[in-house]
């Protein structure tokens, strides 16, 4: 049998125990309640009987008109609590039955009192009152009586059920567990055997002895390990025979597989034309700078480079001319910029920069202008001279804004602001601008206030 198979029987049989239990323990306490209902109601009855006999007491005693009243109130009451015997079972039916005749015959014994209230009371036991008041003593006397045996067979009947129902749940309970204890036994021997045996064979393994084949004494799951352990020997001990050859072939493959890792990566994070970031290679880059800053309370800036006129280059001397002007402002920019700083192309002629870290706002306007100082010379192609000036759009991390998405935006406007003005021009947000008036009025020319 399968070891799972094993669990599973175990784990139900385990479930069943433990609902059996719980079904048991619910029981007695049905039973207890229903003995407690019971034992409430016979003392209520019994109750009901001393106050009647206290009333029979007082109206043998006095012989008035109230305290016959009284008796016979009580004793409609211990009626109506006899008619209702609800707790009762069919076997306590007779009791109920007596006390029900008893109460009756105190009703026609009261009648006969009540007649005679009015006469004198004859004294000695032999007189007619003397033996109503034994009649009456006797009657309630075995009222007693019968509630106690109604008592105590309620008290053993409650005693059997419980009884019963411990045996038969001790019985079940030591079955079940006896069997749980076999089952628990037979799955750690069948369990044990085969793993001493797996233990073994990989312990010859790790001596070196490739050859070794693990016998399987039992149909179970490790018994389908041992048969992988096996295969996996036989196989390994055919490999190791080859084993310089393949060595070299994994050396010069893994070799080959990181070149190309490398390369693919390269290739991915970087623009096919002018090995700057790519787009998304950019925003990545752009996020753990932002994360950086705002762990470090650090000054940055986006610079958001558009080539003037550029589509005119591509329509009247070519895309081959376009491209190699592409990748020459790709090399000045990258020459231009530190190591910290961070360049893209998010397309087109369309360049971003991150500066990182900068001391403050002037510091990105004298960067900004040695970018536009190095990307304004003539560029050559063969015999082609080509001239361009770039508009450059800046947002201030975090003046304008912390997220990546929202200072793009505002490079992106801010350059379209520097486009109004004459090529070579660049532009902050506005309140930044008024910043920048009062630091470098030499600068005006340049700026979009």
């Amino acid at each position: 049998m399968m070891i799972t198979t094993r669990l599973k029987s175990m784990l139900v049989l385990s479930l069943c125990l433990t609902t059996l239990i719980i079904i048991v323990f619910a029981g007695l306490k049905f039973l207890q309640q229903q003995s407690l209902d019971k034992l409430t109601y016979i003392t209520e009855l019994d109750e009901s009987v001393e106050v009647l006999r206290s009333r029979l007491w007082v109206l043998q005693e006095f012989r008035d008109s109230d305290a016959l009243m009284q008796t016979e109130a009580t004793l409609l009451q211990l009626k109506k609590q006899l008619t209702i015997a609800e707790p009762m079972q069919p076997s306590n039916n007779i009791y109920v039955l007596n006390l029900r005749r008893m109460v009756n015959n105190l009703s026609s014994l009261l009648a006969i009192a009540s007649a005679d209230i009015v006469s004198q009371p004859h004294q000695g036991i032999t007189s007619a009152n003397g033996m109503l008041t034994a009649r009456f003593n006797i009657t309630i006397q075995t009222m007693s009586e019968e509630l106690t045996k109604l008592q105590r067979q309620v008290l053993d009947q409650s005693a059997k059920q419980q009884a019963f129902i411990l045996l038969i749940a001790v019985i079940v309970l030591l079955i079940g567990s006896v069997v749980l204890v076999l089952l628990t036994i037979s799955t750690l021997n069948s369990f044990n055997q085969s793993l001493q045996g797996l233990t073994a064979g990989i312990v010859r393994l790790t001596q070196g002895d490739l050859g070794n084949e693990i016998k399987i004494n039992s149909k179970n799951e490790l018994a389908t390990v041992i048969q992988q352990f096996n295969t996996m020997s036989k196989r390994l001990f055919e490999t190791t025979v080859k084993k310089d050859a393949l060595q070299q072939e994994v050396y010069e493959q893994t070799k080959q597989l990181t070149l190309q890792t490398e390369r693919l990566k390269y290739v991915a994070e970087h623009d096919d034309l002018t090995g700057l970031y790519s787009r998304s290679a950019f925003e990545r880059q752009i996020d753990t700078a932002l994360a950086r800053c705002q762990r470090t309370h650090s000054l940055a800036a986006m610079l958001f480079i558009d080539l003037d006129k550029f589509k005119q280059v591509n329509d009247t001397l070519g895309h081959d001319v376009g491209d190699w002007v592409l990748v020459t402002v790709a090399n000045r920019l990258q020459h231009t910029l530190r190591s910290s700083d961070i360049c893209g192309r998010l397309g087109g002629d369309e360049f971003v920069v991150w500066l990182e870290p900068i001391n403050g706002i002037d510091e990105i306007q004298m960067v900004t202008e040695k970018i536009i100082d190095h990307l304004s010379p003539t560029i050559l192609y063969e015999e082609t001279e080509v001239n361009l000036t770039v508009s450059i759009g800046i947002a201030v991390y975090p003046n304008d804004d912390i997220g990546r998405l929202r200072l793009i935006r505002v490079a992106d406007e801010n350059m379209y602001s520097a486009k109004k003005v004459a090529g070579n021009s660049f532009c902050f947000s506005q309140f930044v601008s008024k910043k920048l008036i009062n630091l470098h009025l030499e600068s005006s020319d340049r700026l979009q206030p």
